[in-house]
Order: C-alpha cells, then structure tokens, then sequence
C-alpha cells in the first residue's frame, strides 16, 4: 500500500525487535511516531501480538516497513519469519480506544473483551504527541452507552427503551448486544461478526482487516449452488 497517512498492523515479532526496528524507521527519516501496545491471547485466541499504529514522515510503500520487520524465529527456524499482517489506513481514535480495549468502545461495536488495558501500556515515540492525540478523542459517541448502562442498572428491559424512543432504529440490533452483554456483566469475549487474530481453530473463508480496528474480519465464501439433476 502506497500512502503519507497513518496506517496500522498488527505484529507478532518479539517485543524488543520490534522496538530496535521501529527507533531505526524513526531515526532514518521513514518515520514520525509509532505506538503500539501488547495483547494478551483472549479465550478464543491462540497467542500474543501487537497492535501497531505509525505516522509517515513522507509518502512511503508500507511493504517497506513489513520488509523492516521480517524477524528470524529462532524457536522455529524452519518456519517462515516473524512478522506484521498486511498494513491499513487507521484512524488513531479507533485504534487507541480498541487498543486498550476501553469497554465502552467496543460496547458501541456490540462487542466485549476479557482482558482490559491501562494507557499506560501504549509504547511510543512521543509521549507529548500521544497525548495530544489521545485528548483530543472524542467520546460523546459513548453517551448511547451510559443509557444502555443505566437502563440494565435500574432493571428497564430493551423492549422498554426501544418502546420510549431511546434506541436509534438504524442501530437496534447493534444496541441490543451491547444491552445483552452488559446485562451478563460483560464476562468473557464477544466479536460480532469479527473473528481472531490468532484462532485456535481453523478459520475458513477469505480474511479481511477492519480498517477501524485492525481486526480481522471473515467473508465467507459462497457455497456452490448444486445443479437440479436432469429428468
């Protein structure tokens, strides 16, 4: 992909690769900031990786940055190297808040998370310019979300608040997951119609990234339709 704008991947290099790598990319002008952050492998998911999100410092072809990253695996030195997925256009807000997995982020996607993260655990190139960008996040979009909190606290049922108008019709079955997740406590994952980065089973069907998130998202492939038997 050929682009000047931020862009994310996800990676599954060592951590302390990844950083040499990435100080380097900054050092040598291909860069201007980076973050990532490190997840641990949810129940459904096989191992960890890394969300990584970086800015270019000029218009640049982003195999460039994968070729940068191709790490030798010595526990498995026949296998292929370690490495990132392929790069996406990514806005931060999103990145960061499903990043940290903020629970009322994924809330507004109809998901849920086990593990939760601290802001904290985003390393970066620039803890001035990470700030700047993390304030400036805009959080009103998560006002449907403390409705739908209320409403499971005071007992209200979802029928109740679609019946008052505080559901947008667009997003009803959106809201009655978010409703149904909270109303369990929110335990455990739930991923819509997204699936893993590290499935612990075999996936099928063509993959691919939510430019949103930098999660991986399922397209089935269509069935072959049988042939009517000739009489």
């Amino acid at each position: 992909m050929r682009t000047s704008k931020p862009f994310a991947t996800i990676s599954y290099n060592t951590e302390k690769f990844l950083e040499v790598k990435l100080k380097k990319l900054i050092n040598q002008g291909i860069l201007d900031f980076y973050a990532y952050i490190k997840h641990l492998p949810e129940e459904d998911e096989l191992k960890e990786h890394i969300h990584l999100w970086v800015v270019p410092s000029e218009l640049i072809e982003t195999k460039v940055v994968l070729a940068e990253l191709q790490e030798f695996d010595k526990n498995n030195p026949d296998k292929p190297p370690l490495g990132c997925i392929p790069c996406v256009s990514s806005k931060f807000d999103d990145w960061y808040l499903y990043g940290i997995h903020d629970k009322n982020y994924l809330a507004t996607k109809g998901q849920a998370r086990k593990y939760s993260y601290q802001p904290d655990e985003v390393k970066n190139s620039n803890a001035i310019y990470l700030r700047e960008l993390v304030h400036k996040i805009d959080r009103s979009k998560f006002i449907g979300v403390e409705r739908i909190k209320n409403a499971v606290a005071d007992g209200v049922t979802y029928e109740e608040m679609v019946c008052r108008g505080q559901i947008p019709v667009q997003l009803i079955n959106q809201y009655r997951v978010m409703y149904e997740i909270m109303f369990a406590g929110g335990v455990g994952v739930y991923r819509g119609d997204r699936v893993t980065h590290t499935p612990k089973d075999a996936e099928t069907g063509v993959q691919l990234i939510d430019p949103e998130t930098g999660e991986i998202i399922r397209q089935t492939k269509p069935k072959n339709k049988r042939k009517s038997k000739e009489v």
